[in-house]
Formats: structure tokens, sequence, C-alpha cells
């Protein structure tokens, strides 16, 4: 299906047309989420939502440049908004988590610590070399943009955003691992 005619759809304002394509649509953007993003069916249904919503709005602001790549548009919409629903979720859950328990001794979080970092120490030393220098620099420059990171290591600004997240992936698979023996 060619979704660029949802761009023409809208401008021609042919709800019709347009309830066809994002209902394909919201069905592409739910798989995506569900295979590549593990998401669960409420999450990708929220997320999807999201997506669509904020697209078409962005669609209509005639803010889309090219209607060819609006199916990658609404990907990076869509993988964006899960991710940030996802922190949300996190986020929620650690806050809740904190005031539900009594703050632990300070020498205790500090042991927690030291043997947090040491277990994460030696996920980050499984990983391959470039691997391995990729992720230390995100950790030395936390608020480096994608495209710094992209021109650092001379790949993608899609490469990097997915490289990285292969790596987090990785190092969590590790340590949860090494955490659950």
């Amino acid at each position: 299906m060619d979704y660029s005619e949802l761009v023409a759809a809208l401008n021609e304002d042919d709800p019709k047309k347009i309830n066809k394509l994002i209902s394909a649509l919201r069905s592409r953007l739910m798989a995506f989420l569900r295979i590549h993003m593990n998401a669960s069916e409420d999450d990708a249904k929220d997320a999807s939502q999201e997506a669509l919503i904020r697209a078409l709005e962005s669609i209509k602001r005639d803010k889309l440049k090219n209607p060819d790549y609006v199916v990658s548009y609404i990907l990076s919409i869509c993988r964006n908004s899960y991710l940030k629903l996802k922190q949300q979720k996190q986020t929620t859950s650690l806050n809740e988590l904190t005031d539900q328990h009594h703050q632990a001794p300070r020498q205790l979080q500090s042991l927690l610590n030291k043997e947090q970092m040491r277990l994460l120490q030696w996920c980050l030393d499984q990983l391959a070399e470039k691997h391995r220098q990729f992720i230390q620099y995100w950790f030395d420059h936390p608020d480096a943009h994608t495209q710094k990171v992209a021109d650092r290591f001379n790949i993608t600004v899609n490469n990097a955003w997915t490289r990285k997240h292969r790596v987090i992936k990785k190092l969590n698979d590790c340590y949860q691992k090494k955490i659950n023996l």
C-alpha cells in the first residue's frame, strides 16, 4: 500500500481514504512495535495511536517535506513514542517502589552501587571492542546528540541510534543474567 497517499488524502480532506490508510498504517505500526521493540499489545496500541496523532498534526501543518518518506517518518515517531512511554512507566514504577520502601542505609547502598558497577564493567568487557568503544563514548558524553556520535564513528544517525539500543540491550541482558545467578 502506498502510504504517501495519506498526505494527499489529508490535503484533499478525504475522510474515507484517510480512515482506510490510517487503519492499515496503525496495524503496521503495532506489528513493528510488537516485533522489533518487544512491546506489549496495550503499549503498542497506545504508542501507535500517539504516533499517528502527532504525525497527522505534523502533516496537516505541512511539516513533512517529502510525502514518500511518510512511513519512515511515522515509524520514527512511533518508536520514540513507545520509548517515551516505556521510560515513563519505568520512572513511575521506580517512584512507587521508592515511596513504598524505607531508604536503605548508606553503607548498604554504597556496597550495592559498587557491586552493580562491577557487574556492569564485567558485561562491558564481554562486548566486542568496537561496541565497547561506542557505548563508552555514550557513557562519557551522555548529552551528545546522535548526529555527533554518528559523525564520530563514521556511521549514519539511524545506525548510531540502532547500535546504541542494541548494545544497551546486550548489556542489560548480560547484567540481568549475572544478577540472577
